[in-house]
């Protein structure tokens, strides 16, 4: 039997509250999220993903905890999906949910290299492995209305459209890769710009340990698919938002102010750096592939700190069920986040603010759902708004 968590009731409160300012020389109108109309009592480690169904409960990604859960904020109630395992019900690592057609759910299980289904009840169905030629560390972006799956490939171990098994070599870009389930192959729709990777080695030929971390602030393009299998590009070189798909569109360069980089964005970043839960590291074997010899880490150098930040946030675009794409503005240390909304003609439509100390985490039907951070505890907790 699943674990039931039951948690205070919910109190609703007022919907988001609307403002209109100019942005540069254009009239742009800015939406602020601040009110909530709920918040779920129960906190959460770090929230991942969310993937509301009709009935309006949402299944809960929870990275740092390696939890998965099935809330519903009417009763305020909490039930665990699966549990942490290699079993047929579990997972390893649970990151991105991807939502299938009829309230199907497929949870991104990278650590075991598989999707965990999750029926439209909550609970796990089955487990679905990631297709042959998929290797390397890959980005699973989400579904269209056929059920196809969006894929960004891999800088490292090779595949369709993706970087060489040598982590010395690394391109500059990879392929957005499109998976029909059941069907061999993909369709490859564009490549899109990565960030600069650092990296470092120890050890010799045979046995060595490799230590790899993204630069602070390198410039990469962000995408994500849409319900009717579009897939939207922001472009880091002029900042702009290409549509791919039968008849590609791309929109019009958007202006925007460079935001230093200051000394408290290098703190942010040296804080996340002594976290090793966030630290990426490989070693590698040769002869047998056994177990390579104990070899000392090796010491990445400072980072490279650029003066400005690139003009929107890498990883932190979210496609909205009606199509709009939300790219996520880079902004000074400290401010509350703020997201550029395009149309499906890749215009700048408005613009959301968000509150100090949260984080776009995805849509429902109508809904902006939103983690907020307890600067107390470093928590998060759940928030709910009507979507603009």
């Amino acid at each position: 039997m699943p674990l039931v968590r039951r948690a205070a009731p919910v109190a609703l409160l007022a919907l988001a509250t609307f403002a209109a300012a100019p942005l540069a020389a254009q009239t742009i109108p800015v939406v602020s999220l601040s009110k909530p109309e709920a918040e779920f009592a129960e906190p959460f480690d770090q929230v991942t993903a969310v993937r509301e169904l009709r009935d309006g409960r949402v299944i809960v990604s929870d990275l740092l905890a390696k939890g998965v859960s099935l809330v519903d904020f009417r009763t305020g109630s909490a039930t665990a999906i699966g549990r942490e395992g290699q079993g047929p019900g579990e997972f390893a690592f649970p990151t991105g949910l991807v939502p299938l057609p009829g309230d199907t759910t497929l949870l991104v299980d990278p650590g075991q290299r598989r999707f965990l289904k999750i029926a439209p009840d909550g609970k796990p169905v089955g487990t679905v492995p990631f297709p042959e030629g998929l290797n390397g560390i890959v980005t699973v972006r989400g579904a269209d209305r056929q059920g196809r799956i969006y894929v960004q490939g891999s800088l490292f171990g090779g595949g369709p459209g993706l970087g060489g098994p040598d982590a010395g070599a690394l391109p500059d870009s990879v392929a957005l890769l499109r998976w029909t389930p059941g069907r061999a192959g993909f369709d490859t729709l564009g490549r899109v710009k990565v960030p600069l990777i650092a990296r470092a080695v120890s050890g010799g030929s045979n046995a060595r340990a490799v230590v790899m971390r993204q630069q602070p602030f390198s410039a990469s393009d962000d995408w994500s698919a849409a319900p009717d299998g579009r897939v939207a590009v922001a472009r880091a070189g002029t900042y702009h938002v290409e549509w791919l798909g039968a008849a590609p569109v791309s929109g019009p360069a958007v202006r925007y102010a460079k935001v230093p980089v200051t000394q408290a964005d290098k703190d942010a970043v040296n804080r996340q750096g002594r976290d090793t839960r966030g630290r990426f590291s490989v070693q590698e074997g040769g002869g047998g592939g056994g177990r390579p010899a104990n070899v000392p880490p090796p010491q990445l150098p400072e980072p490279d700190w650029p003066e400005f930040k690139p003009a929107f946030v890498g990883a932190g675009a979210r496609m909205a069920p009606n199509g709009e794409f939300w790219v996520q503005r880079s902004q000074p240390a400290g401010a509350g986040p703020l997201y550029d909304v395009f149309d499906g003609q890749g215009r700048l439509a408005r613009q959301v603010r968000l509150a100090k100390d949260t984080r776009l985490v995805g849509f429902g039907a109508t809904s902006v759902y939103v983690a907020r951070t307890d600067n107390d505890d470093e928590l998060q907790y759940l928030q709910r708004f009507r979507r603009p």
